[in-house]
Formats: structure tokens, sequence, C-alpha cells
């Protein structure tokens, strides 16, 4: 079946049943109305924007996965900032393109954005998560599911495997607190950042040594940043790794294509 081998819909099932016992059983900070403020505007704008574009009709599944992601990323007061993050994450996506697909993770490069210029009207706050061992196993069992469905588990144990040597090196060579060093890992926020962030099959290299030295690369630079007392960093790294490093190995992949082609 062509929805047990597309990646999407198992995100997308995580996402839904996960917004759900947020909102009816964890008391997530989001209200229901920021939720379908963020999701609303990202299909509605997939939709006008691919009309438009394309002269077509195509499902917006991509669209709906990233405004429930950043029902649950974004925290805010205001209903407005969900809107506008979503309009970013469409808008980009759309507008950032290298041979047909989108640069940038578009919850990711929305997130940078919001986190980064307007800090005062809205953060991410991974203490709204519970760490309780049944919604760690379906946050675990979803995303080990997702991440193989797309081909992309190296990704996923490079990155955590950094990570963890990172946090050894903060915790025995720099004193940093244990938990608060590995602590992350054990949160909910930094398992969804790991199997559905930074898996995304369009803003990872194709090669398999190449997407474990990015999911390295990003564990590295969020240890940069902690040791830095950078705010959000995990956001922070993702995006200068897929800039710095996926970017240009994207640019030279068409590059070389081109000219085998002539």
């Amino acid at each position: 079946m062509k929805i047990l081998n597309d990646p999407r819909y198992f995100i997308l099932l995580f996402l839904l049943s996960f917004t759900m016992a947020g909102q009816l059983l964890l008391g997530f900070f989001q209200d229901w109305t920021d939720v379908l403020a963020s999701v609303v505007t990202a299909v509605v704008l997939e939709l006008i924007i691919v009309g438009f574009r394309y002269k077509t009709w195509k499902s917006p599944l991509s669209a709906l996965i990233t405004g429930l992601g950043i029902g649950l990323l974004l925290s805010s007061h205001l209903t407005w900032p969900y809107i506008l993050t979503s309009v970013l994450a469409i808008g980009i996506k759309h507008a950032l393109r290298i041979d047909r697909n989108h640069i940038f993770n578009p919850n990711n490069v929305a997130m940078v954005i919001m986190l980064f210029f307007l800090p005062q009207y809205a953060v991410s706050t991974p203490k709204q998560w519970t760490n309780g061992w049944e919604i760690m196993f379906i946050i675990l069992f979803f995303g080990f599911l997702a991440a193989y469905k797309a081909g992309r588990m190296d990704t996923v144990l490079a990155f955590a495997s950094g990570y963890a040597l990172f946090a050894g090196i903060r915790h025995w060579g720099l004193g940093e607190p244990f938990y608060y060093a590995f602590g992350p890992m054990l949160g909910a926020a930094f398992q969804l950042f790991t199997f559905f962030m930074i898996t995304d099959p369009k803003t990872t290299p194709s090669g398999r040594n190449q997407r474990i030295w990015f999911g390295f690369a990003i564990a590295l630079s969020d240890a940069i940043l902690r040791v830095a007392e950078v705010n959000h960093s995990l956001f922070y790294a993702s995006f200068l790794v897929t800039l710095l490093i996926g970017l240009p190995l994207r640019i030279w992949k068409v590059m070389n294509n081109s000219r085998q082609a002539e």
C-alpha cells in the first residue's frame, strides 16, 4: 500500500496523536485555537501557492504536518505568531528551492526566524513536555518507524551518538552538571527534533556517509552553541548545518548531474 511506504503518514499519525494527548491529557501550553490557526494557515497557503504556481491539485499532506509541528513546537500567549510561523514555513518552502525541492526544513527555518527576531512573542518550551515512559515509548516507536521508512536511521544514530559524546565532554571535561548535559535526551521535545526535523528526506544529503557526517555536524554545532549558552541551540544548529553543509552539497550534486547530462 502507498500509505505504508510513505513516511509522512507515520509522522502525521504521531503528530495528531501527540496533539490530542497534549490537549486532552498533558495540559500543553498551546490552546486549540493556536493549533488550528497554524494548521489552517499552512494548509490554505499551500493550496493557494500550488494552485497558482502549478495549476493543479496536490494533497496538502506536507503542509498539514508543518502546521501540526508548529503547533507543538511553538509557544506564545498570542495566536498571530502561530499564523506568521506557518506563513514563513510554507512561503520559504516554495520560495527557496533547488532542483524543485525545498532547501530548508520548513518547521526549522520558520522557528529559527521567529526565535531570533521575535523572542518576546515566540519561544519553544521543552519543559511543557512530559517525560513519562508511556509518551516516550510512543514517540520512539513512531520516530524509529518514520526514520526507517524515510531511510534516515543513519542520520538519527549519528546525531544521537554525537550528542551523547559531546554531552559527556561537557560534563566530564567542562564540569557541566550531568542532568543538564544528558537530560535533554530523555525529553520528548529532543526526540521529536531527532526523528522528525533532521530526517527530512528533502533537506538531508542523499549519500549515506554524507548523512552520517550531517547528523554528527548538527550535534557538534549544538554542543558549541550550548557551551556559548545560546537558547534553542538545536534549532540554530540544524539551520546552520543545512546552510553551510547541506546546501553546498546539494548545489554540487545539481552541478555534477548537469555536467554528466551534457
